[in-house]
């Protein structure tokens, strides 16, 4: 029921499938030039933040900063309400989401209309949670660290993504700038869920939490980042990022999904992405992203079998790119799906776009 999907495969360091499946907007003909494709740019959503953790390793593989800097080195003017959090919180600590800041922090004062740096002046006044050992998923947290590391390079985060990352990556689609999403002439627009049939009501402008959730892209351009990832960093011969620093990314640092029972397994979380293991006892790197105004999308990475998936959708949060994603790693590890996983997904993510 969805307007539009892209999907794309990496295997192997290339892209093995790359295609696209409805339309752009559902208010407009059902021609050729509203339909999906493989150089069609989504609005990623927190797809954003694994890609940002990338930008990060990079400047740590070079030296620039560490995932261990205090963030107030770089930003002297920021402050979380203990000061002694102040002084220690790093940029690794906001890409793990472990600062102690309440969920979704600051994201109600980007909602009414304050800059990034209004948000970022005011996360101060929240109490916190117990630093370090406590998981609370935040977009201006993590954008708190990225603007440390553009501080650190001399240059605004939406550029250091294009130099470190989008650049050398040759993905000429993708941009941290909505109105480089906006002037696309190829791109999807979002559509949110109105009594069951989709609408392209709204725009969603994510330029205040870019690091976050600001970053639009096309299935193809994201071939080049799986496979980046995929090979420790590398892309066409060139180490992109140092293997070290991205290793850091891709390793627990906190438990974000507690075992309800002993027989469950945990989930963590590690700069920037999720990480845990699947049942066939294989390392599964993933992320979502959703705008409530009409972005869903999912990547999801099985190291061991040198393989990954990305799914972007222009519908608000469905269970779709999820579901897709699961039976694809099913069929990978085990040549057959497993559970319901639409089933499963949607009768969760659905009801988060009901009216309240």
């Amino acid at each position: 029921g969805i307007p539009g999907l892209a999907v794309a495969v990496v295997h192997g360091g290339k892209a093995v499938y790359a295609k696209g499946f409805g339309v752009k907007d559902n208010q407009k003909p059902d021609d050729d030039a509203n339909k999906v494709g493989p150089d069609t740019v989504f609005q990623l959503a927190s797809l954003s933040k694994p890609i940002s953790a990338t930008v990060v390793a990079h400047q740590v593989g070079v030296g620039a900063i560490g995932w261990d800097t205090p963030v107030v080195t770089k930003l002297p003017w920021f402050a979380l309400s203990d000061p002694a959090v102040t002084k220690m919180v790093t940029v690794g600590d906001f890409f793990s989401h472990r600062s102690g800041l309440p969920d979704h922090a600051g994201d109600q004062l980007e909602d009414i209309g304050y800059d990034r740096r209004q948000v970022l002046d005011r996360l101060r006044q929240l109490p916190l949670d117990p630093f370090r050992i406590s998981y609370a998923y935040t977009n201006f947290g993590l954008t708190t660290g990225a603007e440390a590391v553009a501080v650190s390079a001399g240059e605004p985060w939406e550029q250091l993504g294009q130099d470190a990352i989008f650049g050398p990556l040759e993905m000429s689609s993708t941009s941290y700038r909505f109105a480089d999403y906006a002037a696309r002439a190829d791109r999807a627009v979002g559509h949110i869920r109105i009594d069951g049939a989709y609408t392209p009501r709204y725009v969603r402008d994510a330029d205040q939490q870019a690091p976050a959730g600001g970053v639009s892209s096309s299935a193809d351009d994201m071939t080049h980042w799986l496979a980046m990832v995929l090979a420790n960093g590398s892309y066409d011969g060139k180490q992109i990022v140092e293997q070290k620093a991205l290793q850091a990314a891709l390793t627990p640092q906190i438990l974000s999904s507690p075992p309800a029972d002993p027989a469950m397994r945990s989930g963590f979380y590690g700069f920037g992405f999720n990480i845990g293991d699947t049942s066939a006892a294989r390392v599964q790197f993933s992320h979502s992203g959703a705008f409530q105004l009409g972005a869903g999308t999912n990547l999801l990475l099985l190291p061991s079998a040198d393989v990954g998936i990305v799914a972007l959708t222009n519908g608000t949060r469905s269970g779709v790119p999820e579901a897709l994603t699961a039976e694809f790693a099913d069929l990978v590890q085990f040549g057959e799906v497993r559970e319901p996983w639409y089933d499963l997904y949607s009768s969760r993510m659905l009801p988060m776009s009901d009216p309240v």
